[in-house]
């Protein structure tokens, strides 16, 4: 009982541990307003901050995390944190914002190797239970939508934007100190071999790239229009102190969104995804249409919110289960898979506001998703459901 209880909280705290670092990732989107005023740049220039936290981890996910692997997992995560702290800390006092974004870089190196010693500890804990292990990852991300935003969004308006990096900062050492003395000694030892080799080797299976190209296009939409969710919700008229409780809306009906996926993830996930896709399209669509009308586009940012919480457990479900080698590869690949997502829908859409103003981001992300709805209906390009039992 005492071990499972062990295992539990462990588990518990690797969650906590994605929240954080998840928070971090996307601080500067409900502060973009706030950073660009003081920084004196316009709000896409600001947009660099939550893209160069991308391109690093684009760029260092796999390779880092195969440097990485043969260090013990919990040592691994707990110098991780550390860096994030260093960034979080260094972006609390930026006079600029060219040193804001070395910092975020700083940030993003941290964030290519996190999620790969976090599975592995998460995988030793519950071994060949790989709806769990992607269930506590997924949850982190949820919450940190739920939380992070819109949390860093009300203490910016009340106290402003440097605060909530600060107060991050401060989360990420007591995190450190968590993880040493919380989580087993052991956690992180499996019976694969973790090398650089063995990591790079699984990274380029068939089945997992093309769930990664999946994961990119559909995190491209997303952010297309969700790293200027602040901008929109204000053109749209929604007051400035009313954008946080918009935001934790989204955020808690990603958590809802997260619960119900949960149920299917295991045995159904890429028919899920489908299901999930085609309402974030519905709810893209109302966003833009609603653009003119406060109530309209805070109804549709929450149905988007139950939709897109859907997501992160089936993408990472079907990351593992399309990685057959070694499952815990699945961390890198699906990391680097999110942050080029992420990335190019930053970039694409301050291009997309310039072209067709913020009242066009939902068009296009809708379509880009029908696009990646009609591939995942591809038979074989996603890893199979399991059969459906006989009545």
């Amino acid at each position: 009982m005492r071990q499972s209880r062990r295992t539990t909280g462990s588990l518990v705290l690797l969650s906590v541990t994605i929240i954080v670092a998840v928070m971090y990732e996307l601080l500067p989107v409900g502060l973009l307003g706030s950073i660009a005023s003081e920084f004196e740049v316009s709000e896409q220039q600001a947009g660099l901050l939550v893209s160069a936290f991308s391109v690093i981890v684009v760029i260092g996910s796999i390779p880092l995390s195969a440097m990485t692997a043969r260090f013990d997992a919990r040592v691994t995560l707990a110098v991780v944190l550390g860096i994030f702290c260093l960034s979080a800390a260094v972006m609390a006092v930026s006079p600029s914002l060219d040193l804001a974004i070395v910092a975020r870089a700083l940030g993003g190196a941290a964030h290519a190797v996190i999620f790969t010693p976090v599975y592995r500890i998460a995988l030793s804990l519950v071994p060949h239970r790989h709806s769990v292990a992607a269930t506590t990852v997924s949850a982190g991300n949820a919450l940190a939508l739920a939380l992070g935003v819109p949390f860093a969004t009300a203490l910016g308006v009340a106290w402003g934007w440097r605060v909530p990096f600060l107060v991050i900062a401060v989360t990420f050492a007591a995190l450190i100190v968590a993880v040493v003395l919380f989580v087993p000694s052991h956690a992180g030892a499996t019976e694969e071999r973790f090398t650089t080799r063995t990591v790079l080797t699984a990274a380029v299976e068939p089945a997992l790239l093309r769930v990664a190209s999946t994961v990119v296009v559909i995190l491209l939409a997303q952010f297309l229009t969700y790293t200027y969710v602040e901008p929109l919700l204000r053109g749209a008229g929604v007051l400035e102190e009313q954008v946080g409780p918009v935001l934790l809306g989204y955020g808690i009906a990603s958590v809802a969104g997260l619960l119900i996926a949960s149920r299917t993830a295991a045995s159904r996930p890429a028919a899920t995804l489908r299901i999930a896709v085609g309402f974030i399209i519905a709810a893209l669509l109302l966003v833009s249409t609603m653009r003119d009308s406060a109530i309209g586009v805070t109804v549709a940012v929450i149905l988007w919110g139950l939709g897109f919480g859907m997501l992160p457990v089936l993408l990472q479900v079907l990351a593992l289960k399309a990685s057959h080698r070694l499952p815990a590869a699945a961390a890198p690949v699906s990391n680097t898979a999110f942050n080029i997502g992420i990335t190019l829908g930053a970039i694409i859409g301050g291009q997309v506001i310039a072209l067709l103003s913020f009242g066009g981001l939902g068009f296009v992300s809708a379509g880009i998703l029908v696009v990646v709805l009609g591939v995942a209906s591809v038979p074989g390009w996603l890893p199979r459901d399991r059969p459906a039992p006989l009545p």
